[in-house]
Formats: C-alpha cells, sequence, structure tokens
C-alpha cells in the first residue's frame, strides 16, 4: 500500500483511504501502555548538578539545546553557575514568543523566543544563545551534519526580537562535527566566561558522561519497549525533531492523546538507528533529516511500528524531507500532522482516529524497496540543459560549450512553468523549486528531447539553505516520469567544487568567472541607463547585443575585454536625462533576484515607479562560495582543496581588476567590495559562520546604504529561511541608519496586487527620504 494524501485542509494524511472513523479509545479494563515521554524527560534531567557559585546561567528548553540538557546542565555548574531552566512550554510562555517574533520563522523558533523571555522574566544573570553549526556524523558515508537556518541563526533573530537589558548573553558558535572541533568549541565557550585551564577539561568531561548516561538510558528502555511489543500489535513513532515530538506544549499533548487510544507512543530516540545504513542519502546534510529518514528505513522492516511524523507550517527542511520520507517508507503507511499556533486538538485526535483505523488494512510485510537503474557513461557526453535562472546561464553555457560539451539554456519561464511545477510539488518547497522543476519538464516534453543522449544541470550544496536538495528532488520527479537514464550533473557549492568540474577541463571555472563577471557588468550598465533613456529600448537593444557577443567570445575561449569595451562606449553614447531618480539597493535569495519571472520582473517596476535599481551581482555569490570553500578546507585539513581555493581566489581578483578597468569606473554601481568587508558589514547582525544569502543580503544592504541609496529591496521565496531571517536582520539595519525605507517581498507566482501596492508605497518612502537626504 503506497502513502495517498488527502488533499485540501492541513495538516496532510498519508495512509490509506479510510472507511469509518470510529476507532474507540481503551477499555477501562485494559493497562494503559506505559508513558515514554515523561520517562524520557526524566533521563533528561537526571543529571545531578553541582552548583559552587551564586551566578545564574539561564539554559532555554527550545531547539537543539532541549536535546543536551544533561550536557550543558553539568557543565555549566561544574564551571560554578547556578543553572536555571526556562518553564516547560505553556501557553503564557507561547504567547511570549507570539508576542515578541520579529519574522515568520517556524513556530518552534517563534516558541524559542518565549523561552528566552521567561529567562529574562527570572532574571538570571547570564543568558545561553548558541548557534549549532555542525554536529558529530552519526552515519557511515555521510559527509555531514547541520542544523537548519533558524537554529543556526537563532542567536541573531532573538538579538532583533527582544530587549536583553542589564542581562548578558552567551552566544557561543558550536561546530561539533569531530573530536577537534568539539574541544575547541567548548574551550572558546568557557573562554567566553573567563574559564579556562584544568577545570574546564573536567566540567567537559563530565558533562559528556552525563549526555552519555541519558543517551544509554534511552536505548535500554527503547530496546525493551520494542522487545515487549506483542505480534500483531501496532505503535506510533512520533517521528520529527525532539524538541517537537517531545515537548508537550508543542505537540499537543499527543502522546497522551495517542496512549488514550490504547496504542504505544515511542519517542524516535529510543529506536536503535545508528546501525541504519544510509546508502544514496549522502547528500541529506540536515542532522534531523539524516535521524528522520534513518527512522523510515528502519521501521520499514518493523511492521508494529508506524510513523506519526509531526511538522509545523514554514519548516523549510520539512518541505523536502517528507518527500524523500514518503520514498523511504516505500509501501509503510504514516500519518503527518502540521502543527502551529492555530492547531486545535480535536482535528489531530480525529486525524490520528482514521489513521489508526486504516492500519487494520496494513500489510504486515514491507515490500523491497525499489532503486530506479541509471545510465553508465559520462554526463559530460550529453547534451546539457541549464535552468533559465538568468542572463548568467548563457554564460555559463558558452563555458560548457567551449569546454567541449554541448549545452542549452531553457527557455525563461513563464506560466506554464508554474503550472508544471506545482503539478510536481507540494507547495511547501521554496518557489524556485517548483520554478526548476517546471522548466525541466517542460524541456522534457519539446520535440527533439532525446532521453539518451540529454543531462540536466543543478549545482548541489551542503547546507543550510534547501537549495542542496533540489538535485535529489529532481531526481526522484524524473524517475516517476519513466526518465531513469537523464542524469542530473551536481557540482557541490563547497571546497569540493574545483574537483567536481576538473573532469571538464581547467579552462572551465575561468570561464564561468569571466562570464558571469561580464553579464554583471552589462546589467549595470543596463540598469543605470534605462531608466534615464530618450529614446525608449535603446538600453536593452546595446545590452542584447552584448550579451550575444560576450557568449560568442566565450565559447571561442577569446578575450571577453573588446566586448565590454565596445558596450561600454554603445551605452555612452545613449543620449540620457539627468539622473535624478532614487537608487533602490535589490539583495535577496539570489535566484529570486535573479530571475526575472520569479521576482514579477522588479527592476523594471521599479523603474516604472520612477526609481532605478542596483541589484547584488551573481558574480558575489562565485566569489563568498571560494570564500566558504577556504574556510571549510581549513577546517578539514584538506590542505589541496585549500591550495586550489586560494589560487582560484587569486586569479579571481586578478580578472575583476582586469574586466572592472575595461569599463573605465564610469558606473557608480560598477565597483564591489571584497567579500571579507561585505562580512565585516554584516558582523554586528549576523555571524559569518551561519553561511548563506542572509549574511551577504545584510552585508551588501549596508555597502547600498553606505554607497547613499534611498531605499532596500529584499526580495525572497515565500516561507524561504535565509530571506525570512535577512528580512528580520534588515530590520535592526534600518532602525541603525536613519530608518531608511525597507521592503521584504515574498514571492510564490501568486502575482498578488497587493505587492505592486506595497511597492508603490515603499517608492513614495524613498522619494521623500531622498528630499530629506539632499535637502
Amino acid at each position: 500500500m503506497r502513502n495517498v494524501s488527502f488533499e485540501g485542509e492541513q495538516p496532510l494524511f498519508y495512509g490509506s483511504r479510510c472507511e469509518k472513523y470510529d476507532v474507540k479509545k481503551k477499555s477501562s479494563d485494559r493497562q494503559a501502555p506505559p508513558d515514554l515521554f515523561a520517562e524520557r524527560e526524566r533521563m533528561l534531567l537526571a543529571a545531578p548538578v553541582r552548583e559552587k557559585g551564586r551566578r545564574s546561567i539561564g539554559i532555554p528548553r527550545m531547539l537543539y539545546v532541549s536535546d543536551y540538557l544533561p550536557f550543558w546542565k553539568t557543565f555549566f555548574g561544574e564551571l560554578g553557575y547556578r543553572v536555571v531552566l526556562s518553564d516547560r512550554t505553556n501557553r503564557a510562555l507561547v504567547n511570549k514568543g507570539l508576542e515578541a517574533t520579529s519574522a515568520e520563522t517556524c513556530f518552534p523558533a517563534k516558541v524559542a523566543l518565549g523561552h528566552l523571555q521567561d529567562l529574562l522574566d527570572k532574571g538570571v544573570d547570564l543568558l545561553f544563545l548558541p548557534s549549532y553549526i555542525r554536529f558529530p556524523v552519526a552515519y557511515q558515508k555521510l559527509k555531514g551534519t547541520q542544523a537548519c537556518p533558524y537554529v543556526q541563526a537563532f542567536p541573531y533573530l532573538a538579538r532583533a526580537a527582544l530587549h536583553f537589558g542589564g542581562t548578558k548573553t552567551i552566544e557561543p558558535v558550536l561546530h561539533l562535527q569531530d573530536r577537534r572541533h568539539f574541544i575547541k568549541s567548548m574551550r572558546d565557550l568557557a573562554r567566553s566566561l573567563g574559564k579556562r585551564g584544568p577545570g574546564v577539561l573536567r566540567a567537559l568531561h563530565r558533562a559528556e558522561r552525563a549526555q552519555k548516561e541519558f543517551v544509554k538510558a534511552a536505548g535500554a528502555r527503547g530496546s525493551e519497549v520494542l522487545a515487549s511489543l506483542r505480534k500483531g500489535e501496532k505503535a506510533l513513532v512520533l517521528v520529527g525533531r525532539n524538541y517537537n515530538t517531545s515537548d508537550t506544549g508543542l505537540n499537543m499533548n499527543l502522546p497522551a492523546k495517542i496512549r488514550d487510544l490504547g496504542v504505544q507512543a515511542i519517542p524516535m530516540d529510543f529506536l536503535p538507528l545508528q546501525g541504519v545504513e544510509m546508502d544514496g542519502l549522502e547528500n541529506m546534510y540536515w542532522r534531523s533529516g539524516q535521524r528522520i529518514l534513518a527512522a523510515a528505513r528502519f521501521m520499514r522492516e518493523h511492521p508494529n511500528l508506524y510513523p506519526l511524523y509531526i511538522t509545523n507550517f514554514g519548516c523549510g527542511p520539512d518541505s523536502f524531507i517528507t518527500h524523500f520520507f514518503r520514498d523511504e517508507a516505500g509501501d509503510k503507511p504514516f500519518l503527518q500532522l502540521e502543527i502551529d499556533e492555530h492547531s486545535a486538538d480535536a482535528g489531530a485526535v480525529t486525524r490520528i482516529e482514521a489513521f489508526l483505523d486504516s492500519l487494520k488494512h496494513a500489510p504486515s510485510v514491507s515490500l523491497p524497496r525499489t532503486v530506479a537503474v541509471r545510465a553508465n557513461g559520462s554526463p559530460y557526453r550529453k547534451k546539457v540543459y541549464l535552468p533559465p535562472m538568468t542572463d548568467h546561464a548563457h554564460a555559463i553555457s558558452a563555458a560548457f560549450q567551449a569546454c567541449g560539451v554541448e549545452s542549452e539554456v531553457m527557455p525563461e519561464s513563464d506560466d506554464e512553468t508554474l503550472r508544471i511545477g506545482k503539478e510536481h510539488s507540494s507547495g511547501r518547497e521554496c518557489y524556485p523549486l517548483a520554478l526548476t522543476t517546471g522548466d525541466m519538464i517542460k524541456a522534457t516534453r519539446r520535440p527533439g528531447f532525446d532521453p539518451e543522449r540529454s543531462a540536466f544541470f543543478m549545482p548541489s550544496g551542503k547546507g543550510p539553505c534547501r537549495f542542496g536538495q533540489y538535485n535529489r528532488y529532481h531526481r526522484m520527479v524524473l524517475d516517476r516520469l519513466g526518465l531513469e537514464q537523464v542524469p542530473i550533473l551536481s557540482p557541490s557549492q563547497d571546497e569540493t567544487l574545483y574537483r567536481d568540474v576538473g573532469v571538464l577541463g581547467k579552462d572551465f571555472t575561468l570561464l564561468c568567472w569571466k562570464g558571469t563577471l561580464g553579464v554583471d557588468m552589462l546589467q549595470k550598465a543596463l540598469w543605470e541607463h534605462r531608466p534615464y533613456e530618450k529614446r525608449t529600448g535603446a538600453s536593452d537593444r546595446v545590452y542584447a547585443q552584448a550579451l550575444r557577443a560576450l557568449t560568442s567570445a566565450l565559447e571561442r575561449k577569446e578575450d571577453p575585454l573588446p566586448v565590454l569595451q565596445q558596450a561600454y562606449r554603445e551605452f555612452n553614447d545613449i543620449e540620457c536625462f539627468e539622473r535624478d531618480r532614487p537608487v533602490i539597493g535589490v539583495v535577496g535569495e539570489i535566484y529570486i533576484r535573479a530571475n526575472r519571472y520569479g521576482n514579477e520582473n522588479i527592476v523594471r517596476r521599479i523603474e516604472k515607479l520612477g526609481g532605478e535599481a542596483w541589484v547584488a551581482p551573481i558574480s558575489e555569490w562565485l566569489a563568498y562560495l571560494n570564500v566558504t570553500a577556504k574556510d571549510a578546507a581549513r577546517m578539514n585539513r584538506a590542505w589541496r582543496d585549500l591550495f586550489k581555493s586560494h589560487v582560484a581566489g587569486w586569479v579571481q581578483a586578478r580578472e575583476e581588476h582586469k574586466m572592472v578597468s575595461s569599463f573605465n569606473g564610469s558606473l557608480r554601481s560598477l565597483h564591489e567590495p571584497a567579500i571579507s568587508e561585505t562580512l565585516r558589514a554584516a558582523a554586528p547582525y549576523v555571524h559569518h559562520s551561519f553561511e548563506g544569502e542572509a549574511v551577504l543580503s545584510v552585508g551588501k544592504a549596508i555597502d547600498y546604504i553606505n554607497r547613499g541609496v534611498s531605499g532596500i529591496v529584499n526580495v525572497m521565496p515565500f516561507t524561504c529561511m535565509p530571506g525570512t531571517i535577512a528580512g528580520a536582520l534588515l530590520k535592526r539595519v534600518r532602525e541603525d541608519h536613519n530608518n531608511i525605507p525597507l521592503l521584504s517581498i515574498a514571492y510564490e507566482g501568486q502575482k498578488d496586487s497587493q505587492t505592486i501596492t506595497r511597492l508603490e508605497a515603499f517608492m513614495h518612502q524613498a522619494r521623500e527620504y531622498r528630499q530629506r537626504k539632499n535637502s
């Protein structure tokens, strides 16, 4: 039996369709199943704490901190602090979080603010507010494991939402992927508290022992429970993040409701998941995603266990993980509940009752998981189709052609793209996923498309953003369409990038860099001339001709400088009015800010409303990837990759200086700060360890403000995690910079008229701001 969803009202219900919904509560004469969630909490809080001092440190029961309470309680107690925990999640605490939130994050992140406010209300001396970045790799063959963006950026979101007053915050950046980084992170944390010497190591060892005792106790109790299940007895495993599944204030006390129905509810960390084989899941970089998919594989082999997947609206990782979970679960039915501040107990109980009733017809033996057959041979010998994200795709296509690989940029996204993409996605994923999926499927339906000699290009990544999961989702879609033989080229955007594309030859990355820089320069010239041209269309004609000439030069591996110099002269020949419009800096998620269809042509809208737009360039992202690749290679002691990244950075800087000089510096938006300067500008608002577009958006917005723009527009897909974080942080940036007008726009393809209205009001504010600034 495959998973089927009831369309319409959320939460989604997966499993067989039900004919009746009359599951009865347990009879009074039957002993209730044990409350394993209460047992888990007792285990979690069992570690004794030696409190040697008077200063208090507040530990919030939130997010991943709650998973490691034995560790943190013991560690801080051994260092001489009086440990104060926030209250258990309750309605008053939830309301505090909802009142404080400055961004539409997931429900647990909003509630986490309530835990912080609770500790502030208790008057703690110190507030523990960690940024979890990486965790130990728990499974063989996996490359790494990260927290989601909201967890990584939570200290910065909290600073943007709460007033800490005189309470000092401790905000360690935690890299826990191996012993070396773990020790360093903990020593740095202790040093921030003024603690050094053997006492720190002693506290650390005792804290580790306390955490291990909890894990051991949970595993032992889980083994007892699994062994006690009778043949034919069905138990529900609450699948998800522990801070969701095990917090009664976040999960509507579902374990108790399940027990009331006479069914055993089991915490996911009671399952022995460490030995699960993770073949095929190497690209899953979220810690929770790895555990959730491991649980799916484990439960496939255990007929007594059925998943109750708890998720939240706006959970970015789950928008992809739930698809992969369904794939891993195979014929095993499961129930998915989406919980937030508006959820009602009655609806959840009804769905649980219906699900339990459906299990009467569930198969007792799982079917083997099928693996699609892949084509052999190098994908670079096929025709490579590139997504039409931006005009820069034509430069990358030219680089492929120059290196002997046939390639083509797919036609620009349109309404058909969106329609097809939404048909093959759930709507919970980010908007660019629907666009790239729709464009890909559209290409397979075109006359002349040959699956045997075609491939798609979709880079991968190491997280924490969802983009790194696109290629795996696209793989699932192609397989379902019967196109298993069509490969997806997915070079990783990390320190291995140069190895991944090395098969194309040493010229490929250099040509991509030159092409990206060239298109950036042409676009800057276009956007600085078009709002003022006296002859409508003159700038577009120069730009289109120059773009064709640039790609032709790249295909022939010729120097693009003559093309840029000719374009520079032609742009300067365009007769223009006086440049007196307010300049608007556009930052945000890279796909949406670059894709004309995705952002509903934001640049032209700004121009139509009397403004001039400067858009963060694509080359910024490539330069940033090289910086993060250096950091990762240094952290992993991958010296060869580090050397390659240093060489690549030197070449990038050399070529950028050479190409920018061809425009003689006449464009006001031409020169870009070094990535180190952008990260330094963002540092008061977000630490550079939180990698991705949010830190770039904040840093670039400050750069634009320093250059004198009259407003900032932050564009993003609806529910985009980095975009939402950037939007919250940019509110603080605005306050610190004379309340410069700021507008965040979330796109999802609805073409909402309110967006135009908001943009019109924003442009009015930008004009007034410019007048005040110039008066």
